[in-house]
Formats: structure tokens, sequence, C-alpha cells
């Protein structure tokens, strides 16, 4: 609900903010536990804890690329970004082609699944904006 001090663009922003932010603190999550019990999660054989450091390196300022693209109009070039971001944190359900969901703790699970929901809901909310024609002003 929109109060008489918040325009649509203001609050269309802060939620995309918000949300990034919440797919962040979820990939942060994820991604530490996946480092410090890395010989726990299922994982290729060609896969090494630094990889995860530096999947997480290049994911996270692609979504913030696009958030700041897109807060400054700059659309086609932002929502690719965060599709990207957003398709990135999916990568993470990759831990279920090299082990079924049952060999996973309840504490994997959840922070895979975490993870992958926050991208997704990201990733619709993306496409309404898209959809609705919704942009900010700078």
């Amino acid at each position: 609900m929109l109060d008489h001090h918040s325009s649509p663009s203001v609050v269309h922003q802060r939620w995309l903010l918000a949300m990034l932010i919440l797919c962040i603190v979820t990939s942060i999550l994820h991604y530490v536990d996946n480092i410090i019990f890395f010989d726990q999660y299922p994982e290729p054989t060609w896969f090494n804890p630094s990889l995860v450091d530096i999947l997480w390196f290049v994911m996270t300022p692609i979504g913030i690329a696009g958030y700041l693209l897109w807060q400054r109009g700059r659309l086609a070039l932002a929502f690719g970004l965060l599709y990207l971001y957003v398709a990135m944190g999916q990568l993470t359900l990759g831990h279920y082609f090299y082990a079924p969901i049952w060999d996973l703790t309840w504490k994997m699970n959840g922070l895979i699944l975490l993870e992958s929901f926050t991208a997704l809901m990201l990733g619709v909310y993306l496409a309404w904006l898209q959809k609705t024609g919704r942009r900010e002003s700078a």
C-alpha cells in the first residue's frame, strides 16, 4: 500500500533493492556454509572452495550492477544483468546433480533451496516490473 509520501517508482525501487539484498544475504549464508563444510556438499570433482568463493564474487556484482543500471533508467542492460543474477542463483540447485536431496542435511537443503527461492522471487518481481512497464526514476 502506498502512503502519500511515496510514489510508485520509489516503492518499486525499495522493493527491488530489498529483494536484491535478501538474495545477497541468502547467497552469503549458503556460500559460507558451502566453503566451511565443502567436503560434505556434493560437488563435481574439479570444483574446490576457491571456485565457490570466486563464483560468489562474480555473481554478486552482476546483481548490484543490474540494480544500479535499472535505477539510472538503463533498463535493457539492467534487466539483462538482473536476470543473469537470478539464473546464477539457480546454479545452487546443481548440488542435486551430484547427490539426491535426501543425502544432504536439512541445513544444506534449507540453504540451497532458500537461495534458489529468493532468486526465483526476484525473477518473478523483475518479470512483473518488465511486463507492467514499471521503472524507477533516478
